[in-house]
């Protein structure tokens, strides 16, 4: 009897931390990583991973100083309270296809690699699709 509540005890406990943390990509096309266990977005909140477009301007800091002059496309990779993800949708004009999830690692690259192929594959897609 005390073993089952010992184990429930402890599944109990692990199922809560799985559920109040979460790992995501973090960064931008050239430079980002997957980042260890967030579980701080605020009080209340509920972590999520996201990911989005932006266009660089100048004085980005997440953009260097060709593609500040040069207005490129970039994907950012963050995790962020639940509640701003949503707000980031309400703004496609400053925040391109927005992507909100909550499991480990949902706001993987398209390529599967935090590259400079990824910028090139982006802004391909652009010219191809002007």
């Amino acid at each position: 009897m005390m073993c089952r509540r010992l184990l429930f005890t402890l599944v109990f406990c692990l199922s809560f931390a799985t559920i109040s943390s979460i790992r995501c990509y973090t960064g931008t096309d050239e430079q980002c990583i997957f980042a260890p266990d967030m579980n701080d977005c605020g009080s209340g909140e509920t972590c999520q991973c996201a990911k989005y477009r932006f266009q660089c301007t100048q004085d980005d800091q997440g953009c260097n100083k060709y593609e500040q002059s040069n207005n490129v496309k970039k994907w950012a990779y963050i995790f962020i309270a639940a509640s701003t993800c949503k707000s980031l949708k309400t703004q496609p004009s400053l925040f391109e296809e927005v992507t909100c999830c909550s499991q480990n690692g949902c706001n993987q690259p398209n390529n599967g690699k935090c590259s400079w192929s990824q910028a090139l594959h982006d802004s391909n897609f652009d010219h191809k699709h002007s």
